[in-house]
């Protein structure tokens, strides 16, 4: 049986964990993670926050499908009467916690993404229905993933608490994005749900932040090319702790985002560079390595052989800042292996076709200031970047 133990591979512990088999996305900055099944862009009902474990095969990456990220953010990042960008409006997002964005991270936010108001790249308007109503404030991009702000307002009378998991369930914001067809090939994603503290939770209004990330492997679908990509919100559901789903409102929210993207995206001198595993003796040759603030993407000839147990890792990577700072790293996990291989059909050594060329990402916690960083080191070999 396929069995996936990548959550004791795990760089990124996260508090109250909750995982369907799956690693979360960027837990460092969240305080209560779900994970949930997969589900087709069509299927818009409520989703069960708490899912039994699933057997997969074992992945060692932090994030090898794709995935939607809601968090439900603090509404005192927008003063009224004031301009934001994009980077003040996405820093209670990123920022750990109590803490804060370097001002490089703020603006690299900004040169990436749009907001509300923008004259030359206006965000959809406000839609209302059934007395509800939802308002996209910024979006930032790269070609991996894709940020939505959005702010959620239910009538005057009627509060949007903040919730207890544990008695009170949580919020479902259950959403689709969709592209025109033939634009791309079909891709999914999964949907992580966190709630953060809310400065006034006795009003009626909530801010959301959705993410959109690109599937494991090949695919042409980038989000910061312009093609047209429709967000559809069906509403705004509790789920309780026994999994029953109450609707504070329903509607169909349509929104219209073909917004062009400024690429921040920069190509590093890596090809041919290797990385060996010695536990499963497998070897990663680089194709192409490429940074931008919210991801790192990497094409690879891998060796390992097919089999139905074991997943090829990346390999060990590390990203170092000028002031000799670590952004970045991870490596593999031989002893979390090795307890695997022990308790798993696995018999090495691993025989038969390879691998081969495979791509993926690995999403950031933080915004990178990309002009900061000073190398990026794959196993033995040193990478200089030089962002200007």
């Amino acid at each position: 049986m396929k069995r996936n133990i990548s959550d004791l591979l795990d760089r990124y512990p996260a508090e109250n964990l909750e995982l369907d088999g799956r690693t979360p996305y960027s837990p460092s900055r969240i305080k209560e993670i779900t994970m949930n099944n997969i589900k087709n862009m069509n299927n818009v009902e409520p989703m069960d926050l708490k899912p039994n474990r699933t057997a997969k095969r074992f992945k060692p990456a932090r994030l090898l499908i794709a995935a939607a990220v809601v968090a439900a953010l603090s509404v005192s990042a927008l003063a009224a009467g004031r301009m934001f960008g994009a980077g003040e409006l996405f820093q209670d997002f990123f920022a750990a916690e109590d803490g804060s964005l370097s001002q490089g991270q703020l603006d690299a936010i900004d040169q990436l993404g749009h907001v509300a108001g923008e004259t030359a790249a206006q965000l959809p308007a406000a839609v209302t229905q059934n007395g509800a109503t939802i308002t996209p404030l910024a979006v930032i991009a790269d070609e991996n993933i894709y940020y939505i702000r959005l702010r959620v307002e239910v009538p005057a009378g009627t509060a949007l608490p903040d919730l207890d998991g544990d008695t009170q369930g949580y919020y479902q914001l259950p959403a689709t994005l969709e592209s025109p067809e033939g634009s791309y090939m079909e891709f999914g994603y999964n949907q992580v749900r966190t709630i953060l503290t809310d400065d006034d939770p006795t009003d009626n209004r909530k801010e959301f932040v959705l993410c959109f990330c690109t599937l494991e492997g090949e695919t042409d679908l980038k989000f910061n090319d312009g093609v047209s990509k429709t967000l559809t919100i069906s509403g705004l559901w509790i789920q309780s702790p026994d999994k029953e789903y109450t609707p504070i409102f329903t509607g169909d929210f349509i929104f219209d985002f073909g917004l062009s993207f400024q690429s921040q995206t920069i190509s590093l001198d890596a090809e041919g560079l290797t990385w060996h595993d010695e536990l499963l003796d497998y070897t990663n040759t680089i194709q192409s390595l490429s940074l931008s603030p919210l991801s790192l993407t990497y094409r690879v000839d891998c060796s390992l052989p097919v089999n139905d147990n074991i997943g090829p890792a990346f390999g060990d990577i590390k990203i170092v800042l000028k002031d000799g700072t670590v952004f970045f790293s991870e490596a593999q996990d031989y002893d979390a292996m090795r307890q695997y291989i022990q308790s798993s059909p696995v018999t090495l050594p691993i025989t038969g076709e390879p691998t081969g060329v495979f791509r993926n990402y690995i999403p950031f916690d933080q915004p990178l200031d990309l002009s900061q960083v000073d190398y990026v080191q794959y196993g033995d070999n040193k990478i200089p970047v030089n962002a200007g």
